[in-house]
Parts: C-alpha cells; structure tokens; sequence
C-alpha cells in the first residue's frame, strides 16, 4: 500500500511540476463531479469535500499565479530579465513539487487518501507564497 501510495504521489508531483496554467490533471479529477454540491466555506469535515476544496483551491492560486506572472513578464522591459524570470520560475516550481514531496515523506503521512489532501494544501500554501513575491517583483518593477 505504501509504495502505491509513493507512485501516486511521485505522478501527481511529476505533473504538478508543469502546474501554472498545466494543471488539467487536477482540474479532471473524478471527485470533482461532486463539486456543485459542497461549500468550500462551511466544510462538514468528510475526506471527499476536504479533497475536493483542497483541489478547488489550487486551481485557484494557480489560475491567479499565471495572471500575476504574465503580468510580471509582460511588464519587465529587458529580454534578459524575462529569460531571469522565466528560469528562476521553473525553479520555483521545482522546489515547490520538492518540498511537498519531502514534506510529506517527513511527517509521515499514512497511507490513505490524506495524501493527496496535504499534498493539494502545501501546494497552494506555496503557489499563495509565491504570488505574494511575484507581486513584490511587479511593485519593484514599476
């Protein structure tokens, strides 16, 4: 069960790494059929509705990266700045997937469908970090 639970988990940080608008693996999760019926903002605390608020929220500090990051890139005036932002941007994303799979690996998580909730929150807990600093770059910027 737990080198099952390791494939997933490798699988969905493996894609998670072309998040940033690449996120259709998320977005077409089975689960999320039963989305119509759940607010996100009065949770009764069941894994599914965790899970499926735990993935409504990515997709939508991930949608508001991509915004946020093409506004930088759109702004910066220098082509050498862009491949800078460009680069340092994969890398981000790198050592976001890395830190999530290295957090969990720390903590332990059972086996169980808590992975994949923990995993969806430390990814928008970072991806929520990181419009905070693309933000400050576009305030620099100006």
């Amino acid at each position: 069960m737990k080198k099952n639970l390791s494939v997933f988990i490798f699988i969905l940080l493996t894609k998670s790494s072309f998040s940033q608008g690449g996120i259709e693996h998320i977005k077409t999760q089975d689960y999320l059929k039963y989305s119509k019926n759940i607010d996100c903002n009065n949770q009764p605390g069941d894994n599914l509705t965790q899970r499926i608020c735990a993935n409504l929220a990515y997709q939508k500090s991930d949608s508001l990266l991509v915004v946020v990051y093409n506004k930088l890139l759109k702004e910066t005036v220098t082509p050498s700045a862009k491949e800078k932002i460009i680069q340092l941007q994969k890398e981000w994303r790198a050592l976001r997937d890395k830190h999530c799979s290295i957090l969990w690996e720390s903590y332990g998580t059972p086996a169980g469908s808590n992975a994949s909730i923990n995993i969806l929150n430390c990814l928008t807990l970072l991806t929520n970090n990181r419009i905070k600093e693309l933000e400050l770059l576009l305030q620099e910027n100006l």
